[in-house]
């Protein structure tokens, strides 16, 4: 059984899935872990090795982003590297997270929205911030469930979200991982599907 500490959409058409210290390729296309994976991570991203990371994100900016602990690493796409000094605390660049009663906690996980938003989650409240900019939008952090109703059905901090990149039965879908287990969100509905949570294994071939 495959657990998920950390997932990534990439611009490659890939997912990647992070246990441990291994990775797992997964091809959108083929909804299946590409062959001969799971790799390590200290082989293949330079710069994460090591690094015990959650919620990690890619922006339409060539850079990815990674957050461990209280901390984040900023990842350029084309050089395929950690970009130097390595991590930086997350408070001082995104501007009102991890603060007052939060500050304890840590990022979980993060997605872009098709609203121009991107999500930030951290255990069971989010932040909201506009795509390609670090400063949080007033009003926020807010309770999950005040704002993604049927989403925080577990009652455990999410390891990974994305937004699936091909419709099902017509309809925009995004996806929030638990660990074993994920749930599907119907975006145009703006509610978790029924019958969700499901297990990761057996439901994503390959992990």
């Amino acid at each position: 059984m495959t657990i998920v500490d950390s997932v990534v959409l990439w611009p490659n058409g890939k997912i990647y899935f992070f246990s441990g210290d291994k990775y797992f390729r997964y091809d959108i296309a083929n909804e299946a872990v590409d062959a001969d994976y799971p790799l390590p991570i200290q082989d293949h991203w330079k710069g994460l090795g090591g690094v015990q990371f959650q919620g990690a994100l890619a922006w339409p900016n060539g850079k990815a982003y990674f957050f461990s602990r209280d901390r984040f690493y900023t990842y350029d796409i084309g050089l395929d590297r950690v970009e130097p000094p390595g991590s930086l605390p997350t408070k001082l660049t995104w501007h009102g997270v991890l603060e007052g009663a939060l500050r304890e906690y840590r990022i979980d996980t993060a997605l872009i929205w098709p609203n121009g938003k991107t999500y930030l989650f951290q255990h069971d409240t989010y932040y909201r911030c506009d795509t390609g900019k670090t400063k949080i939008d007033p009003g926020y952090p807010e309770l999950i469930t005040n704002g993604w109703p049927g989403l925080w059905k577990t009652g455990q901090s999410f390891t990974g979200a994305f937004i699936w990149p091909k419709l099902v039965d017509g309809r925009q879908k995004a996806y929030f991982f638990h660990h074993t287990a994920y749930i599907r969100y119907d975006i145009a509905d703006n509610r978790a599907d029924d019958n969700y949570p499901q297990p990761i294994e057996g439901n994503w071939s390959g992990l």
